[in-house]
C-alpha cells in the first residue's frame, strides 16, 4: 500500500496520525511498542474475555494502542499489504463479513479447545492465519494477535514458548500461512507448545520483540530457509486483494 493514507501525516512517508504528535518514525515506533507492551501487561493481570471472540481481540488492541491511536480498535478501512512481500490483506470491504466467519467457526470449536497439541497446532496455525490475511486493523496487527494468540493458546492448556521462538522464522511461516499453506507453521507452532502455565513464560513476549514480525524481509536474506518461502503464493493476493485464501472474499 501507499505509505500515507487517512491514518497518516500528509507527506510523513507512512507516520501514523498520533496522540502526542510524534512525526518521528523511529520514535513513534519505540512510544507503540512500549504503550504496547506495558498494555499487555495490564490485560494479564485480568481474565480474558468469555468467550474470547472478535470483542476480546478488539480490547487487546485499545488496551495496547488506545493511548496512542484514536482509531484502536477499529475496522481499518484502507487497503493494506504485509510490509516488503506485495502480498496484499482482504480489502476493506470483506473484513466484517471474514470476521464473521473466522469467529463463528472458532466458537464452534469452543476456541480450539478440548484439542491435542499437535491437533491445536494445527488448527491454530489454519485459524491465525486467516485472521493474519483478513488483517482487521490499520495497524498493530501482528501484536494484537500475537497476545490473542497467547491467550487463546493458555485457556486450551497448551501455551506457547514465546522465548524460544525465533521471530523471523515466524514471521515467514505465518505469512507463508496467509498464503494458503498453514502446515508449517503449525509444524513449528507444535515445537513451541508447552505444558506448563507458569507466567514466567511471558518472559519471551515484549511488542518490541514481536513488532519484528513485521519487519521487511533485508536484501540478501535467504527468504525460503525457515518458512518455505519458494511457494510464497503472492500471486493469489496481487490478482484480487479482496479475496481471502479460499478466493471468495473470505
Amino acid at each position: 500500500m501507499t505509505l500515507d493514507d487517512k491514518y497518516t501525516y500528509p507527506g510523513s512517508g507512512g507516520v501514523l496520525v498520533n496522540r502526542f504528535g510524534i512525526r518521528d518514525a523511529d520514535r513513534l515506533d519505540q512510544a507503540l511498542n512500549d504503550y504496547a507492551t506495558v498494555g499487555w501487561v495490564h490485560l494479564r493481570r485480568r481474565a480474558p474475555a468469555e468467550p474470547p471472540g472478535f470483542d476480546y481481540l478488539q480490547t487487546i488492541h485499545r488496551e495496547m494502542f488506545g493511548s496512542l491511536l484514536d482509531w484502536a480498535g477499529e475496522l481499518r478501512e484502507t487497503d493494506a499489504q504485509a510490509t516488503g512481500t506485495g502480498i496484499a490483506y482482504a480489502r476493506p470491504e470483506y473484513i466484517p463479513e471474514s470476521l464473521r466467519s473466522l469467529f463463528d467457526k472458532l466458537q464452534r470449536e469452543d476456541f480450539l479447545t478440548g484439542l491435542d497439541s499437535a491437533t491445536f497446532a494445527d488448527r491454530l496455525a489454519d485459524r491465525w492465519g486467516e485472521l493474519s490475511a483478513i488483517h482487521p486493523f490499520r495497524d498493530g496487527n501482528t501484536r494484537s494477535q500475537s497476545a490473542y494468540v497467547s491467550s487463546l493458546a493458555e485457556r486450551a492448556g497448551h501455551p506457547i514458548d514465546w522465548a524460544a521462538i525465533d521471530v523471523p522464522t515466524l514471521r515467514n511461516l505465518r505469512l507463508v500461512a496467509v498464503a494458503g499453506r498453514h502446515e508449517p507453521l503449525a509444524g513449528y507452532l507444535r515445537d513451541h507448545l508447552v505444558s506448563s502455565t507458569d507466567s514466567s513464560l511471558d518472559r519471551g513476549w515484549s511488542a518490541a520483540r514481536l513488532a519484528g514480525l513485521d519487519t521487511p524481509f533485508k536484501p540478501g536474506a535467504d527468504r525460503s530457509s525457515a518458512a518455505g518461502l519458494d511457494a510464497f503464493g503472492t500471486t493469489m493476493y496481487r490478482a484480487d486483494p479482496g479475496l481471502g485464501r479460499s478466493g471468495h472474499g473470505r
